[in-house]
C-alpha cells in the first residue's frame, strides 16, 4: 500500500505541475504536497490514495465519481476536499453546490492563514461564480501579507490582476515565477501595446510549444504583433507558415481579427508625447497651417508672362487687370470656413489659371487633409512656376505625406538648391526640415524674419534639436493663434512635478468656450483632441458649438458623435457633407468608415474601404483590405497588399475573444 501511494503521489504530482493551461485554476499541486503532513496511518493513507483517485477523477473531467471521494476525504483533509467538491460543482454548472462548499473555506477567515492556497483559491471560484469583485480584492489583501506563495497561488494572483484588468501587476507576479509563462507574458505586453517583447516571447513560446492548436494560436498572434508593428517582411513569413498549416488551422475562427473604430488608440502617455514631439505627419500639417497664402504680384506676372512683363503691352494690362481682381476675391474666400474656401477657388479655376491660384487651393486642400487634391494642385503651381521654391517644397513634403515617389524628384532639389527664384530662403529651410537636413545654404530671411511663417519654422528646427521650446518667439508673440495658444499651454514648467503639470493641464484646458478650437483648420481640431485624449478628459468635454453649421465643425460634430457613442448621427452628418461639399478626403471617408463599423455596418464599411482605394489609390485601404483577407485565410491574395506601413489612427483591428482567452489561459 504504501508502495503505492508513492507511486501514485509521483504520478500526479508529475501531471498537475505539468497541467499548466487549465481553463481556470486548479488546486491539486500544492494539496498533494501537504499529505506528509499527516500522520502515516493505516486509516490516513487509504484515505490519501482515495484524494488522488478522486483528484485523477477531476483531471479526467469525471466530476461526479471525484464529488463522492471528496466527500470521503473530508473526513480528514476537509478545507482541500471542499475546494476541489466546489471546483467539480462548478464544472458540472451545479452552481448552488458549488457555492456552498467554496462558502465553508471562504467564510472561515482563519483559514486564510492555515490553508492559505484553498482560500484563495475559493475566492478566486467565487468570483467566477458571482462576478463580484470582492473576492478579487480579497485574494489581492492575503497576497500581500505572505511573501512565500507558492507557484500556484502565484499563478492565481497573476490571474486575479489580468481580471482585474492590472496588467503590470500580472506581469510583476510572472516575473517571479519558476515556470516560463511566455504566452501568458506575451498576451499580457499585447495589451500594454508593447508589441515588440510580446513578439519575442511569442517566438520563444513557439519553439517551446509542442501542441498544435497552441502553435496555431502562437502564430496568429504573431501575424496580429506584426500588423500593429508593421513588421511587413516577418508578418508575410508567419502567414506562409499559416498558409501550410491552412487544412487543420482553426485559430482565425476561435479569435477572429476584426477593424473597428478605437477611440483609444494609443495609450494617454503615447497621446502626450506625440503632442510634445510632433511626428512627421504632425510637423507637415503644421507647415500646412502656417505657410502664407500667395496675392498675386508682379513677380508672378512677370514669370507667367514669359519674363516679358511690359505694363503698356495689351496682354500685361490683362494681367494686371485680372491680379487684381484675384487679390480682391481671395480677400473675402480666404476668411470663409477651410471646406467653403476649398469649394469656392475650385470655382475659379480655368484654363489659364495663374501659378499662385493653384497653390493656394492646393494648401487649403492640405488645411482640411485634402492631401490627395493638395498633391495635385501643389504639382500644377509647381510645374507652372518650377522657380518658386515654396511651390516645389511643398510639392515634395504633400509627395512624401502620401508616400509617392516622385520620378523628377533629382531634379526638383537640383532646382531647390539653386541660388535663383521665388521664396528661396523658406523653400531652402523646409527641403532641410524635411528632404534633406544635410543641406547647407548660405541664403538669409531677409525682410522675413518678422512674419510667423519664419517663426514657425525655427519653432520646428528648435524642436528637432530637442531643444526647450516652451519660451520660443512663435509661442509669446502669436499666444491668441488657436494652435499656439494649446502648444504653449501644454508646455511643461522648470521644476513642474508630474502632478502638478497635470492638474495645471486639466485645469486650464478649455472644455467648454472651445469653439476655436472646434473651427478652422483640421490640425487644431486634432491637436486639441489629442490633448484631450492625453488627460484622459475627452468625454468632459463639451465639443459642442449653439447653431454651429459651418462644414468644418460639422465635421468636428461627426467626430464628436461618434465618441459619444452616436455613429447614426456621424454618419448623416458626413452623408450631408459629401453630398453639399462634394468632400473626398481621406480624413472624412476614414471617418465614415469608422461610423460605419461603430454601426455594426461591416459590409457598408467594407465598400468604403473599396471607394476610399478606388478614389484616393490609399495604402491604408490596402492594408486594411490585406487584414479581412487574413481574417478569410486568404494569404496569398493579402499579400499582395501588404507593400506599406499602416498609419491611420481612426481605424484599428482586435482580436475578438483575446481577453476571454488571456483570462483562460
Amino acid at each position: 500500500m504504501k508502495l503505492l501511494y508513492k507511486i501514485l503521489l509521483g504520478t500526479f504530482a508529475f501531471s498537475n505541475i505539468s497541467y499548466i493551461n487549465a481553463d481556470v485554476i486548479e488546486s491539486q499541486p500544492e494539496i498533494i504536497f501537504q499529505f506528509e503532513k499527516l500522520k502515516k496511518t493505516q486509516e490516513n493513507l487509504a484515505l490519501q490514495v482515495d484524494f488522488n483517485k478522486a483528484v485523477l477523477h477531476l483531471s479526467k473531467n469525471e466530476y461526479t465519481e471525484a464529488i463522492e471521494l471528496f466527500k470521503k476525504t473530508a473526513e480528514i483533509l476537509e478545507i482541500p476536499s471542499y475546494l476541489n467538491i466546489g471546483i467539480a460543482y462548478y464544472k458540472l454548472n451545479s452552481i448552488d453546490n458549488a457555492i456552498v462548499y467554496l462558502n465553508k473555506i471562504y467564510e472561515k477567515e482563519e483559514n486564510s492563514k492555515i490553508h492559505t492556497f484553498s482560500y484563495m483559491s475559493a475566492c478566486f471560484y467565487l468570483y467566477q461564480i458571482s462576478k463580484d469583485n470582492k473576492y478579487l480584492d480579497t485574494i489581492v489583501k492575503i497576497s500581500k501579507k505572505f511573501t512565500d506563495l507558492s507557484e500556484h497561488s502565484k499563478r492565481m494572483l497573476a490571474d486575479t490582476y489580468i481580471i482585474l484588468k492590472e496588467y503590470e501587476n500580472a506581469l510583476s507576479i510572472l516575473e517571479t515565477m519558476d515556470y516560463a509563462m511566455d504566452l501568458k507574458k506575451a498576451l499580457i505586453y499585447i495589451k500594454l501595446k508593447e508589441y515588440e517583447k510580446a513578439n519575442l516571447l511569442l517566438k520563444k513560446a513557439k519553439n517551446d510549444n509542442v501542441n498544435p492548436n497552441t502553435i496555431d494560436k502562437i502564430l496568429w498572434f504573431l501575424s496580429f504583433t506584426n500588423l500593429k508593428l508593421n513588421n511587413l517582411e516577418q508578418l508575410k513569413e508567419t502567414l506562409d507558415e499559416i498558409n501550410t498549416r491552412k487544412n487543420t488551422f482553426k485559430a482565425h475562427s476561435e479569435l477572429p481579427l476584426e477593424i473597428f473604430f478605437n477611440r483609444n488608440k494609443y495609450t494617454s502617455k503615447q497621446y502626450l508625447d506625440s503632442v510634445l514631439k510632433f511626428d512627421e505627419s504632425r510637423k507637415i500639417d503644421f507647415i500646412y497651417y502656417f505657410a502664407p497664402f500667395i496675392f498675386s504680384d508682379s513677380q508672378e506676372i512677370i514669370y507667367d508672362s514669359q519674363k516679358g512683363f511690359i505694363y503698356n503691352q495689351k496682354e500685361s494690362i490683362v494681367n494686371l487687370e485680372e491680379m487684381v481682381d484675384y487679390n480682391a476675391k481671395f480677400l473675402k474666400i480666404v476668411k470663409d470656413d477651410p471646406i467653403i474656401r476649398v469649394v469656392e477657388l475650385k470655382k475659379m479655376l480655368t484654363k489659364d489659371t495663374k501659378s499662385y491660384i493653384f497653390y493656394n487651393l492646393a494648401l487649403s486642400c492640405a488645411q482640411i487633409n485634402d492631401f490627395n487634391n493638395a498633391f495635385k494642385y501643389f504639382e500644377k503651381a509647381y510645374k507652372l512656376n518650377p522657380g518658386n521654391k515654396l511651390y516645389s517644397t511643398m510639392y515634395l513634403i504633400t509627395a512624401n505625406r502620401l508616400n509617392i515617389k516622385l520620378q523628377d524628384k533629382d531634379y526638383i532639389e537640383t532646382t531647390i538648391k539653386n541660388d535663383n527664384g521665388l521664396y528661396n530662403y523658406f523653400g531652402k529651410e523646409i527641403y532641410k526640415l524635411f528632404i534633406n537636413p544635410l543641406f547647407t545654404f548660405a541664403d538669409k530671411p531677409l525682410n522675413y524674419e518678422s512674419t510667423i511663417f519664419y517663426k514657425s519654422i525655427d519653432f520646428l528646427k528648435i524642436m528637432n534639436e530637442n531643444k526647450n521650446i516652451s519660451n520660443h518667439i512663435l509661442l509669446d508673440e502669436h499666444f491668441k493663434d488657436p494652435l499656439t495658444f494649446l502648444i504653449r499651454l501644454i508646455q511643461r514648467k522648470d521644476n513642474e512635478n508630474d502632478f502638478s503639470y497635470f492638474a495645471r493641464l486639466q485645469d486650464s484646458i478649455p472644455l467648454t468656450l472651445n469653439d476655436s478650437f472646434l473651427e478652422g483648420p483640421l490640425v487644431i481640431t486634432r491637436y486639441y483632441m489629442d490633448i484631450l485624449k492625453a488627460l484622459g478628459i475627452l468625454s468632459n468635454a463639451d465639443l459642442r458649438i449653439s447653431g454651429g453649421k459651418s462644414p468644418s465643425y460639422l465635421r468636428t460634430k461627426a467626430l464628436s458623435d461618434l465618441h459619444l457613442g452616436s455613429p447614426d448621427e456621424t454618419i448623416k452628418t458626413l452623408e450631408y457633407l459629401q453630398n453639399e461639399y462634394k468632400l473626398e478626403d481621406k480624413y472624412t471617408m476614414y471617418l465614415m468608415v469608422a461610423a460605419l463599423l461603430e454601426a455594426g455596418r461591416y459590409n457598408d464599411a467594407s465598400l468604403q474601404i473599396s471607394l476610399i482605394k478606388a478614389i484616393l489609390n490609399d495604402q491604408d485601404a490596402d492594408f486594411l483590405t490585406a487584414v479581412q483577407l487574413i481574417q478569410e485565410l486568404k494569404i496569398s491574395s493579402a499579400k499582395q497588399f501588404l507593400n506599406n506601413p499602416y498609419l491611420d489612427s481612426l481605424i484599428d483591428f482586435k482580436l475578438i475573444g483575446f481577453d476571454e482567452y488571456l483570462e483562460s489561459l
